[in-house]
């Protein structure tokens, strides 16, 4: 069946090529959506093979990867298909970990997760969903029923077919850490263990830093450097040497402009230090349960940062940085003024930076500080100034929103962005938002 799929809708495509400068874009949208078919499907046809190839190159003495002259079958599956390594063996795990497996009678088995199966195989998932869905059910196997897998298996399975490779990873980790939540310290501190700076002296003049941080020091760091290089901000710097990002006729890249903005830093820094560690922390917003905030146990999340950080160090920051308090609202801040204001509150932007985690459009990462409060019924039409009339949208999506005609549904705390009848005729509604944090 996938085969003719993929036969289908190959043809398709090629009959549309010399035409492409003629399509409107409802068209080429339709193209590109039947383009990611295709890819699935090949993605499927792929792994089904990779696991056949990886079945047979198991015995050294007759490895079919040997006897191509390769050292494994991911390299043989690269060079075969022209493919880089890691998607080989993407290739690889998906089809092994969906593949029927063989007894000791003889007789074979179905797979672990037939419903992960069945999704590779209708061209749903990718190899790297596949993998990534697998791996973060072997986690939780050991501490839940098996009711309970199944269902968690449904649920990630009807995550998935939305989320980009970065946001299933993420959605992976807090599973894992809602069913493991003693587990977060350990991992953090071999994330702890593995970071650090490496300062390479280049013969052509250059300094390359190669810095790897832990989720503390990424949050602290991802803070302030999203301060001044975040778009639409008008950031001041003590040295007029360095240029203000927000400059109209600024061609600086994205790169350039982070390591203009950690120089500016430093200098500000050195310049006001006094022989002593001078000032405080820069303010990062942490979100954590009441109940882990007062037990020390459990998760904590920094703004910004996918991987968790344990709750005993949520509080030692707490002590030691000014952290804004994101488990309930600040004493006497309202959270809704209503219509006595068209511009949202600071509070109203710290509730909505938890609830939305930054731009809601989907597949977009911009963090909280990126991005504008849109209202989803514009305030000179009667909208409200408040958390269930507003969400988070970087500036691109926010100006995609207002101008194209999308609207912006929420049912059950789920958002759903309806497209416009250009894009979608049928106006099917879009599962928005980042994913809920772990309790």
């Amino acid at each position: 069946m996938a085969r003719t799929q993929l036969g289908e809708a190959v043809s398709a495509l090629e009959a549309a090529r010399l035409e492409l400068s003629l399509e409107s874009d409802e068209r080429i949208t339709l193209l590109l959506t039947s383009l990611g078919s295709v890819r699935r499907l090949v993605d499927a046809i792929g792994a089904e093979l990779a696991a056949e190839l990886d079945r047979r190159s198991a015995v050294p003495e007759t490895s079919l990867a040997r006897s191509l002259g390769e050292r494994s079958p991911a390299i043989a599956l690269a060079r075969l298909v022209g493919i880089d390594p890691s998607e080989a063996q993407d290739w690889i795990a998906a089809g092994t970990a969906t593949a029927p497996t063989l007894c000791l009678s003889g007789e074979w088995l179905p797979p672990r997760y037939e419903a992960v199966a069945a999704g590779l195989a209708a061209a749903a998932l990718t190899p790297r969903a596949v993998r990534t869905i697998v791996a973060t059910l072997d986690a939780v196997a050991a501490r839940c029923g098996v009711d309970e897998l199944h269902d968690l298996e449904k649920v990630l399975l009807d995550y998935a077919p939305q989320l980009t490779t970065r946001e299933l990873s993420r959605l992976s980790r807090q599973v894992i850490d809602r069913y493991d939540p003693d587990g977060v310290e350990p991992r953090e501190e071999e994330l702890r263990a593995r970071s650090g700076v490496r300062i390479i002296h280049g013969r052509d003049g250059l300094i390359t830093w190669i810095v790897t941080m832990h989720p503390e020091a990424g949050g602290v760091l991802g803070a302030a450097v999203d301060a001044r290089t975040a778009p639409r901000r008008q950031p001041s710097f003590l040295d007029a040497d360095f240029a203000d990002p927000a400059r109209d006729d600024d061609d600086r890249t994205l790169a350039q402009k982070r390591l203009d903005t950690l120089i500016a830093i430093a200098a500000e820094s050195l310049a006001a230090d006094h022989g002593r560690l001078a000032g405080t922390a820069v303010t990062v917003c942490v979100t954590m349960t009441l109940e882990s905030l007062l037990s020390g146990l459990g998760a904590a999340h920094i703004d910004g940062v996918d991987a968790p950080i344990s709750a005993r160090t949520a509080r030692r920051m707490a002590a030691n940085a000014s952290i804004i308090p994101l488990v309930m609202g600040s004493a006497g801040e309202p959270l809704d003024v209503g219509r006595s204001c068209r511009l949202f509150t600071e509070s109203q932007r710290r509730a909505l930076a938890v609830r939305d985690g930054g731009c809601i459009w989907p597949g977009c990462d911009a963090p909280p500080g990126w991005c504008e409060v849109a209202h989803v019924v514009p305030w000179a039409r009667g909208g409200p100034t408040n958390l269930d009339n507003g969400a988070l949208m970087c500036a691109f999506h926010h100006r995609r929103f207002d101008n194209d005609g999308w609207a912006l549904e929420r049912h059950d705390g789920t958002a759903w962005l309806i497209p416009p009848a250009w894009v979608d005729s049928a106006r099917t509604p879009r599962r928005a938002g980042r994913l809920p944090r772990a309790a």
